[in-house]
């Protein structure tokens, strides 16, 4: 358990609050996508040939769980992950013939032919790039056909009613379209198809981001389903926010980089329920590699917390260096926490900025020298011993030095 001065942790705190904002995607942003992601489903929704199967769009992956941040490349999209679900599926179809059929009624959309990228494993990508001048408001879609089973509705509002419930989460399971899967273009029963539980995954995320809480009502209307902006996150999802912007920096491109789903379940299984931002992002730090087990074959296990059969880091077995790139990236996250800890002044900046990207270090340290500056000039700063800001304001007023030494 990290020990710090209340000083120090007040400062740091503050610090990486400040950054995690700066790593939210905008309002602007957010509307574009939401409008964009309705728009498509509505058209799919409408689909005649699908319609008598109920079918919905939903987003998953960071979108709903309100981890989604900047990418760290301004020419790169946004990456956001839906759900197309139907409730039961025409008697005869494989998971051919459903993903198919999905990507026919894209097809026959003038707008979205021509978004649409080739046909991807389990999902049809449309890129949007229509309508903006600025590249942060470029982004693609990844949908996902599947199915669920004619009792999923009823068992999904009981689920959001009383909140997340381990026994019963696979009750609300989906089952997928995979055309890496044997069986693709075979079966027609859909309990023989790959299962997932995005909702089930939400739900669990909600009940971790406050685990100290009996009242996990209002976390759960954050992630199921996403409606509005959200800019008061959770300790949490600000913690997995900054994990995610150190690995892109560290990455800077790499598709062998440590995926999010990863970041995203070892460091909810690592959080305490910490209410210091800082604090908390150092205690996940340390105890994320807890989380990871071994199989007696030496096979390295993170398990899917609401679907058993599945390992996150199934792949590392086959592509090693994705095992290896991870565990370089940890210990890349426990040598900079020590520095945070231990630099002051320009040092501080520095490794700030190897550690999340220049341009973003520079906006946040800047502004904190400035909410300095105020205070100080209200009368209202007393100088810190702990020197944790020191020399960055010493650009905006030569005679300050903020938090410095006495």
């Amino acid at each position: 358990m990290l020990q710090t001065n209340d000083n120090l942790s007040r400062e740091l705190n503050e610090l990486f609050l400040m950054l995690s904002k700066s790593l939210d995607i905008t309002k602007t942003q957010y509307d574009n996508l939401t409008r964009s992601y309705s728009a498509v489903g509505k058209y799919l929704e409408e689909d005649p040939e699908l319609s008598s199967y109920h079918p919905v769009i939903t987003p998953q992956g960071s979108l709903r769980l309100g981890t989604i941040i900047q990418p760290i490349n301004e020419e790169d999209d946004l990456d956001v992950d839906l759900v197309y679900r139907l409730i039961e599926k025409g008697p005869t179809w494989t998971q051919f013939d459903l993903k198919t059929r999905v990507g026919n009624r894209l097809k026959s959309h003038s707008l979205y032919k021509e978004m649409l990228d080739k046909e991807g494993r389990r999902c049809w990508t449309l890129l949007y790039r229509q309508n903006s001048d600025n590249n942060k408001e470029r982004y693609h879609m990844d949908i996902l056909p599947c199915v669920a089973e004619s009792t999923y509705l009823e068992r999904f509002h009981i689920l959001n009613a009383s909140g997340f419930d381990a026994q019963a989460i696979d009750d609300i399971s989906i089952r997928i379209t995979d055309n890496k899967c044997d069986n693709y273009k075979t079966s027609i029963c859909i309990r023989e198809w790959m299962k997932s539980n995005p909702d089930g995954y939400a739900m669990w995320f909600a009940s971790r981001c406050n685990i100290t809480s009996q009242n996990n009502r209002a976390l759960l209307e954050n992630v199921i389903p996403v409606r509005k902006y959200v800019e008061n996150k959770t300790i949490l999802q600000r913690i997995v926010q900054i994990l995610k912007r150190h690995r892109d920096v560290m990455f800077n491109g790499d598709k062998e980089k440590p995926i999010s789903i990863i970041i995203t379940t070892l460091a909810a299984k690592a959080y305490k329920g910490e209410d210091n931002l800082f604090i908390g992002l150092n205690n996940v730090i340390d105890g994320m590699e807890s989380q990871i087990h071994k199989n007696q074959d030496g096979t390295y296990v993170i398990e899917n917390p609401v679907n058993s059969e599945e390992n996150f880091a199934d792949k590392w077995t086959s592509h090693p260096n994705r095992r290896d790139n991870f565990f370089r990236w940890l210990g890349k996250l426990k040598s900079d926490k020590g520095a945070f800890l231990n630099c002051k002044g320009s040092v501080l900046r520095n490794v700030f900025a190897s550690s999340f990207g220049k341009k973003v270090t520079n906006l946040i340290f800047e502004k904190r020298a400035l909410e300095h500056k105020a205070e100080a000039s209200n009368s209202k700063l007393k100088v810190s011993s702990t020197g944790i800001i020191g020399a960055i304001g010493t650009t905006l007023n030569a005679k300050n030095t903020f938090f410095g030494e006495k």
